[in-house]
């Protein structure tokens, strides 16, 4: 099933509280993450054998992480695609680029030609505090679904899986 790195991220970034927050009601939850998650509509082009140049588009989402109108997405979605256009809540679209890329992490940064008077940059929370059993929330666009919602539970952290981060290598000098 094709989901999106970033989808789960979308979730787990805005959702996640301080440690003994007041749990939320979904309902509210959905409301308050909705304005910061848009749909992204790429197009690109291959050139193969059989056909010579084919188009092609994917549909994903992704969420607004700063005022100067940076998102965040997944790369398989935009990575080196010829058109990406930003679809916010209302339907009004924004032309993008890719400005970073990292395929093998699937995640990409897009930078928006403007941002609407109307977008709401996400508000993250802290990771280090989330725990096997956390619920989570998750606005996306599967499929061109736009802002649909699915809710689960983190199953797994690093820290509960003992997954321990390698040491940087040193500087080079």
């Amino acid at each position: 099933m094709k989901t999106p790195l970033v989808v789960s991220l979308i979730g787990a970034l805005l959702v996640w509280g301080p440690p003994g927050a007041r749990a939320q009601d979904v309902e509210q939850v959905f409301r308050q993450v909705s304005p910061s998650v848009v749909v992204i509509r790429a197009k690109g082009r291959e050139v193969t054998a059989a056909r010579g140049i084919a188009t092609f588009s994917e549909t994903g989402s992704g969420v607004l992480i700063s005022t100067d109108g940076k998102i965040m997405t997944a790369a398989h979605v935009v990575h080196a695609m010829d058109e990406i256009n930003v679809e916010f809540v209302g339907g009004e679209r924004v032309p993008a680029r890719v400005v970073a890329s990292e395929p093998g992490a699937d995640l990409s940064l897009l930078q928006l030609d403007r941002v609407p008077a109307t977008a709401r940059v996400a508000k993250f929370g802290n990771s280090d505090n989330v725990r096997v059993g956390n619920q989570v929330v998750v606005v996306g666009a599967p499929y061109g679904l736009s802002h649909s919602l699915s809710v689960g539970w983190i199953s797994a952290t690093s820290v509960a899986a003992g997954i321990a981060s390698a040491p940087s290598p040193p500087a080079a000098k």
